[in-house]
């Protein structure tokens, strides 16, 4: 038979003919040459996830099309991945050669694959799967020791509408001063610094996605906490001090242009007098009374968009007439601007109405 020569078909017919083509075919002529690789980048498909593992002892991706259908690719740098295999096929990646052996389990596609240096052709493979797809979300989990520059220069990471990067090994500040220097994904980001400390202080981050997840937040100041421009944040194993919250409550009080709508925070004695020292607060039924919503039921969301009981916290009235709830249980502050979503406010049903 013939060779399908689409490479030589001009733009509209390609771009016809690639409507009908999934994910993993686009994928499979971005591999072929670096012309299909340029070409195919015209035509990017979404797909639900890409998520990538610097395992200690081998690289892994995986990959979820909208579908459902899987892709688990595994690369060692030990031939012993290649164990048992019947056929094998080779390419070559950016002049690095890999081996590979396929298996098909359900609607998961198997990989595995042999190259001498596996943590390079990991990443060169999920550059090429970024030229030819856009996944709503992108994790990196990086437990191998590395230098992890390579990595965030990787352009294509502030395309993200939602990333996740989590590393498992203490990074120098020259690393973090890059990090928060190239990261700045579109919508959200969840980041672990796990073994971060940040003992100079000398790393601020201007963060202004939409949402901000902290996991590890123990190298984290006050400046960097006012610092933060994201309009939802999650701070985990913070440091932070009653005196810290206070200045971002007044921050949020005198700054007009402030973007915070929600903040959670965990913190060790957390005192809710000593956060609101100096803040004129008030409670609910006075809310409630100013703002005629006698008659009404109030659920208050948190970051994750848990119910809390912000009835029990103190209520913040800024100069422009916004509201804003702060709320402290155990060891987690809340903080919340009221909008027409968060509280939901309904009305109080009657006796008549639940007999009904």
């Amino acid at each position: 038979m013939e060779r399908f020569r689409i490479m030589e078909f001009d733009y509209v017919l390609m771009k016809e003919t690639l409507k009908y083509a999934d994910e993993w075919q686009m994928l499979q002529q971005s591999l072929a040459s670096k012309r299909s690789r340029i070409v195919m980048r015209e035509f990017k498909k979404p797909i639900k996830y890409l998520w990538v593992n610097f395992q200690e002892n081998d690289c892994v991706i995986n990959v979820c099309f909208s579908n459902e259908r899987e892709v688990y690719w595994r690369i060692k740098s030990s031939r012993f991945v290649l164990k048992n295999a019947e056929t094998t096929d080779i390419f070559e990646l950016d002049g690095l050669k890999v081996e590979s052996k396929r298996s098909q389990r359900r609607d998961k596609y198997v990989i595995n694959s042999y190259c001498e240096n596996d943590v390079v052709v990991c990443q060169r493979l999920v550059e090429v799967m970024l030229d030819v797809w856009i996944p709503k979300r992108l994790n990196y989990y990086i437990s191998r020791v590395q230098d992890i520059s390579h990595i965030l220069n990787f352009e294509k990471l502030n395309q993200m509408n939602h990333l996740t990067f989590i590393v498992y090994f203490p990074i120098s500040d020259r690393e973090f001063h890059l990090f928060r220097e190239k990261i700045h994904s579109k919508n959200s980001i969840c980041f672990n610094l796990v073994y971060y400390q940040n003992l100079n202080h000398g790393c601020r981050i201007p963060l202004d996605c939409q949402k901000l997840e902290i996991c590890s937040s123990g190298w984290l100041n006050r400046e960097d906490l006012l610092n933060i421009k994201s309009k939802s944040v999650f701070l985990k194993k913070t440091i932070l001090r009653n005196e810290d919250l206070n200045a971002l409550l007044k921050q949020w009080l005198e700054e007009r242009d402030l973007k915070l709508e929600t903040a959670k925070i965990q913190i060790s004695d957390g005192n809710l007098n000593e956060i609101l020292n100096g803040i004129v607060a008030k409670d609910l039924d006075e809310i409630k009374k100013e703002r005629k919503l006698i008659n009404k039921v109030f659920e208050f969301l948190d970051f994750e968009e848990y119910e809390f009981k912000g009835y029990e916290g103190r209520h913040l009235v800024k100069s422009d007439g916004k509201i804003a709830t702060a709320h402290l249980k155990s060891d987690i502050f809340r903080f919340i601007v009221w909008n027409e979503s968060n509280p939901v406010i309904t009305d109080v049903k009657s006796i008549s109405n639940e007999m009904k």
